[in-house]
C-alpha cells in the first residue's frame, strides 16, 4: 500500500527520519497507523487498462 507522509516524523522501525512528500510502499496495518497518528495520507493506486487489441 501506498501512502504520503503530510508531516516530518521519526520512523522507529527504519531508524529515519520521514519528510513531508515522501512517497512510501508499506503494509496496510503500517498504512493505518501513519493516517491514524496524522502523519500520511494514503494514495490511491492507479488502475491501468489493457491496451484494446
Amino acid at each position: 500500500m501506498r501512502v504520503k507522509v503530510i508531516k516530518r516524523y521519526s520512523d522507529v522501525m527504519l531508524g529515519v527520519i520521514k519528510e513531508a512528500g515522501d512517497i512510501l510502499e508499506v503494509s496496510e496495518q503500517k498504512a493505518q497507523h501513519l493516517v491514524n497518528e496524522g502523519v500520511a495520507v494514503v494514495i490511491k493506486e492507479k488502475q491501468t487498462k489493457e491496451p484494446a487489441k
